[in-house]
């Protein structure tokens, strides 16, 4: 259910691609000094973007280091985001919401895999949950309430998409450091978004939960290509002039990017299964 939110980089300035990198550098970094170098194996796109969102809402923006990556050596040193609370909560939350996610696989799919990943897990999420106690139980919540209305197996795709995007919205106005101006219309896009995370997750796995039995929002809705199109460009649409109303303090454009460029393109792949720009 994660993982999908991500930039179009052959869009990206090079100076944008590199802030970009620099700050899924440092989400990553901090997962491994806070919650464990073992834990970094969860790292997802989706909080590189949380965390540029939640600085750009502060006055108060990341300075970089060139540092070096042993997971790429080949690339020599490279920018990376230094400590800032920004990047500390996104990479806690990154931990929380892969580690609830692991357990929702376990029980959904009864995997091997999940269940060895979600053990190894275990210490990670006690220390991001020790740094971030208010947002680990506003997510564990928030899940618990989506296993729930899936559970119930309603016949549409918006009651489960609006706890999700719920969920996102919680997990985004928990942050202190956002200010009051711009609370409003970053619970609106992050809401959004989480729904178009929701839908786009559904979508894609409709055949396969459909041969294990697994609820379905597409499949129980009985909606076709065509109303998927309209749900998931609906949500993304709102989402995007969400991000319009917001006073930013910098990377407006890599947002921009992400969510008018990067989400539209893994749209038109999840609908027409055609390829598009590497990233």
């Amino acid at each position: 259910m994660f993982g999908l939110v991500r930039p179009l980089e052959c869009e990206l300035k090079v100076r944008e691609q590199a802030v970009y990198r620099a700050y899924y550098c440092g989400v990553c970094r901090t997962i491994g000094a806070e919650c464990g170098q073992l834990a970094r194996t969860v790292l997802q796109y989706d909080c590189a973007f949380l965390a540029l969102f939640l600085a750009a809402c502060t006055a108060d923006i990341p300075a970089y280091e060139r540092r070096f990556c042993p997971v790429h050596p080949c690339r020599g040193k490279q920018a990376s985001v230094t400590a800032h609370p920004a990047v500390a909560y996104a990479a806690n939350a990154n931990v929380i919401l892969a580690y609830y996610k692991l357990l929702d696989d376990r029980r959904d799919e009864h995997s091997g895999r999940a269940l060895a990943a979600f053990c190894l897990l275990r210490a990670a999420l006690s220390r991001a949950a020790a740094r971030e106690p208010a947002l680990a139980a506003s997510i564990r919540n928030d899940l618990e309430r989506l296993s729930a209305v899936e559970r119930s197996r309603p016949d549409c795709t918006d009651v489960p998409a609006d706890a999700f995007g719920c969920l996102l919205r919680n997990t985004v106005l928990l942050y202190p450091g956002i200010a009051e101006k711009n609370r409003k219309p970053a619970g609106w896009l992050f809401y959004n978004l989480g729904r178009w995370i929701y839908l786009a997750d559904a979508w894609a796995d409709r055949e396969r939960d459909a041969a294990a039995g697994r609820y379905n929002a597409f499949q129980a809705a009985g909606l076709g290509e065509d109303d998927a199109g309209f749900l998931l460009n609906m949500s993304l649409d709102e989402a995007v002039k969400a991000l319009d109303l917001l006073e930013l303090q910098a990377h407006g454009a890599i947002l921009d990017n992400i969510l008018r460029l990067g989400c539209a393109a893994h749209t038109r792949t999840l609908l027409k299964g055609a390829a598009h720009e590497s990233v």
